[in-house]
């Protein structure tokens, strides 16, 4: 699966994907079983079902590892993208409670300014970068605001002992920030690789294939397992694909907590 139709496929609202995905796969499931017992009569595709039932078995359990890992890769990147997020505005909190220590007098405004450069950081990000992250790229508003954030921070004198300690803390914030922002605007990056999607992309086409040539005199329930299955593989899938993408769609990580910094 290429990038651009992953991203397509995430954007699209979980009430209008599920039921979509789903009825397409359920869909060609029926015709497929409708079509193969039109063709042969059920007397000739049940010798089928011993040999298939092995073989289909075999396959079902290395689908599973599959999807099993897939989905715990995909979750890891989620939650990778939330720490990221909570890491980088818990050092931008930290700065903004360092801007205090400044408090000599002459000093107001070099706070004032580290205070703003913070919540215009903030601010960008939520604004600008949020919708540009899923396709990977940055705002150059927000590596403006970061290069200000920087000078002030970096630039400013300490008078007091308490800040010049604080100052070697503020570099290593400083320089948390742009990791943490590097690490975010890669997320995309780093998703699941396209052989993975088409593993499970040709698991899932063999799952709703497979028992079209398990032969059965009860037709209807045979086609009523196998939508069973089919919906309940797609579901798996959809989870994957908006664990995989963290900042694309309905699920997407949220800014909010960028929010209450750039207020």
């Amino acid at each position: 699966m290429t990038y651009e139709l992953a991203v397509l496929l995430a954007r699209i609202p979980l009430d209008v994907a599920v039921p979509l995905l789903i009825g397409i796969a359920v869909m060609v499931s029926l015709i497929g079983t409708w079509v193969v017992n039109t063709i042969y009569t059920p007397f000739q595709l049940e010798p089928n079902n011993l040999v298939g039932g092995a073989k289909f078995s075999f396959l079902g359990e290395v689908y599973a590892v599959t999807l099993a890992l897939a989905l715990i890769g995909a979750f890891d990147r989620y939650t990778d993208a939330q720490t990221t997020v909570q890491k980088e505005v818990a050092t931008l909190v930290s700065l903004e409670r360092a801007a205090d220590i400044y408090d000599q007098p002459g000093q107001a405004e070099v706070r004032a300014k580290m205070k703003s450069a913070i919540r215009e950081y903030a601010r960008a990000v939520v604004e600008k970068e949020w919708r540009t992250m899923s396709l990977g790229v940055p705002s150059f508003e927000v590596t403006h605001r970061l290069n200000q954030l920087s000078d002030v921070f970096l630039k400013a004198d300490p008078i007091t002992a308490g800040q010049q300690a604080l100052q070697q803390n503020t570099v290593e914030w400083v320089r948390q920030i742009n990791e943490s922002r590097s690490f975010r605007l890669t997320t995309v990056s780093r998703s699941l690789v396209s052989l993975v999607w088409i593993l499970l992309g040709l698991g899932t086409t063999i799952a709703i294939v497979f028992p079209w040539f398990f032969g059965t005199v009860n037709v209807v329930s045979q086609a009523m397992m196998s939508a069973i299955l089919v919906s309940f593989l797609v579901m798996h899938l959809v989870v994957v694909l908006h664990l995989a993408y963290p900042f694309v769609g309905e699920t997407a990580v949220s800014p909010s907590a960028f929010l209450a910094v750039a207020q």
